[in-house]
């Protein structure tokens, strides 16, 4: 059985937690990115950092029962709409 109908819902849920973890990650953790995730920032810095690192390993276990490799995939997510945003300019 497919729920085709629910993918709209889906997707704007989707979008809502990537702001919510931007804003996060600029307000409370005082990220300098406006647009980049908690997650993909927590990527992007494991291997420079022991906080981010652990950071990386806890979300990506959080996350483990719905994506692996979250804290990757976040990261490739946040630099492909970076990239489709710059194609988009001008």
């Amino acid at each position: 059985m497919t729920y085709s109908f629910l993918q709209p819902l889906f997707d704007y849920l989707v979008r809502v937690g990537d702001a919510t973890s931007q804003l996060l990650n600029v307000l409370v953790l005082f990220g300098d990115n406006a647009n980049e995730s908690i997650s993909g920032r927590a990527w992007r810095l494991h291997e420079q950092s022991k906080v981010w690192a652990a950071v990386r390993i806890i979300i990506d276990y959080l996350a483990s029962p719905f994506e692996l490799d979250h804290c990757e995939a976040s990261h490739k997510a946040d630099v492909s709409r970076a990239a489709r945003l710059l194609r988009n300019q001008g």
